[in-house]
């Protein structure tokens, strides 16, 4: 659903503990970067580097955290389902992060209770 909401999404996983629990094949590379995922959103780290990709905070909350990658190489999202479950996406370079990040809360809004 959060695909046909927006094409722009192109990868989506579901972080729970510290851990991946659910990966779309296209977003494989992310499982070895929990840590740092953890960390990004535990400590509003200003970089996060994903699959060789570095990424840079634009902003961030205690429920959401977006950072972009230079040379139009896409945004990184997360969204807070619940204590410590996240939703993270990859959008392409040419979605607005701000706006992405709504329908990537709008979804884990859904997963409450269900993982």
């Amino acid at each position: 659903m959060l695909y046909a909401n927006n094409p722009k999404i192109q990868a989506f996983a579901v972080l729970k503990d510290g851990e991946i629990i659910w990966v779309t094949e296209n977003f494989h590379g992310l499982v070895d970067s929990a840590s740092e995922l953890v960390e990004a959103y535990t400590s509003m780290k200003e970089m996060i580097e994903i699959n060789s990709v570095a990424y840079k905070r634009v902003t961030s909350s205690p429920e959401t955290f977006i950072a972009t990658a230079d040379n139009s190489q896409g945004h990184l999202l997360m969204a807070l389902v619940e204590g410590n479950i996240w939703v993270v996406a990859w959008a392409t370079h040419d979605s607005i992060p701000e706006l992405t990040v709504l329908d990537l809360s709008k979804t884990a809004v859904q997963l409450i209770h269900r993982l």
